[in-house]
């Protein structure tokens, strides 16, 4: 049952965003307690459902590991690595309008109301389950999820916001890892009591923001999609000798956030003791080392042409429906027609 629960929710969660997930394989391996896929392409069309200023250009998700201990269940910790996230993002500024939009409105306009009819009656089953055994077995097992994520690196190139002086931004980690802690900081195993009063100790290496100016986008000899995973990480990853990148893409970078390390630790107290010490039901401390931000000025002139940027596309969107889909020269008049409906709309909103 619950070997079946998991396989749908990876292939549900997964199967929307990443390319090369195997069914049958995922279901079997589920059901043996370890699933490692590894070296899945991020779909183009993961982003187009948040309606972001933002597409993905190519991605690469290298290894996703996850360790189910059934036979111990309840005794042990369930373990989630993810190893070598490569996300290379481009603006998506040009906002065509399409004759299905008015369709597709309605249509999400009825499964948020059915979204919302499946909340109210899990909501119901929620507190069911609560005093179930399953309940508490799912409680107990997210209660002490370990976590390992490593070598994550997300990419934004922008040549349109800035014309002429094209810039690029990047979020670079190590390493992120969380798991369960007793009071004197060592790993435990909270079981179903236990998860009321529960903490947590995360571990972070190498994180960075950096923001590069004038620079040109990356580009490699073939299809991102036809890169072998080798190749994915020679042109994402770092191979540091000497303080300085080695491989032909990793240039020095322009740091917002020089690369820091730091730990993290998560506690939650149980209502009574909450109550009765007079301490925060739930406290969170971050220690961090040698922490310095830095925004150079051709980094912040990117930064607000990139507002405006994102502001008008956020413009364009509302009023996409509307939009025709022929220039301008084509046929003036459907375009003063576009503009008096989109007018319209703003000022019957501002009524």
């Amino acid at each position: 049952m619950l070997e079946d629960q998991v396989a749908f929710l990876l292939q549900k969660y997964l199967g929307n965003y990443v390319r090369g997930l195997n069914k049958e394989a995922l279901k079997i391996s589920v059901w043996q307690g370890d699933v490692e896929l590894t070296n899945m392409q991020l779909k183009p069309e993961a982003l187009n459902a948040l309606n972001l200023p933002v597409k993905v250009k190519a991605g690469f998700l290298g290894s996703v590991r996850l360790k189910v201990p059934w036979s111990r269940l309840g005794q042990e910790p369930v373990l989630v690595y993810l190893d070598r996230i490569f996300i290379l993002a481009e603006p998506a500024t040009q906002v065509e309008g399409c004759s299905e939009d008015a369709v597709q409105e309605a249509k999400k306009n009825r499964v948020r109301e059915m979204e919302a009819r499946l909340l109210e009656s899990r909501q119901q089953l929620k507190s069911e389950m609560n005093t179930s055994w399953l309940g508490s077995l799912i409680n107990t097992i997210i209660g002490n999820l370990k976590l390992s994520i490593t070598n994550i690196h997300i990419r934004y190139e922008d040549l349109e916001s800035n014309p002429g002086h094209p810039f690029a931004a990047g979020l670079t980690l190590d390493k992120l890892s969380a798991l369960t802690v007793d009071d004197s900081g060592r790993e435990t195993f909270a079981t179903r009591g236990a998860l009321e009063r529960i903490q947590k100790s995360v571990e972070l290496e190498r994180l960075a923001f950096y923001l590069d100016s004038d620079v040109s986008p990356w580009c490699v000899d073939k299809p991102w999609d036809d890169l072998l995973p080798s190749e994915w990480s020679q042109v994402f990853e770092y191979d540091y000798k000497d303080g300085k990148p080695s491989n032909a893409h990793a240039e020095e970078h322009t740091y917002v956030l020089q690369p820091v390390t730091g730990k993290a630790k998560y506690s939650k107290l149980r209502a009574d003791e909450s109550k009765t010490s007079g301490q925060a039901l739930q406290k969170a401390v971050i220690i961090l080392d040698d922490v310095t931000l830095c925004l150079a000025k051709d980094g912040y002139r990117d930064i607000l042409k990139l507002a405006d940027n994102f502001s008008a596309f956020n413009q364009r969107l509302r009023n996409a429906h509307y939009r025709p889909r022929i220039p301008v020269k084509s046929n003036p008049s459907s375009w003063w027609r576009y503009a008096y409906k989109a007018v319209s709309d703003q000022m019957k909103k501002a009524r």
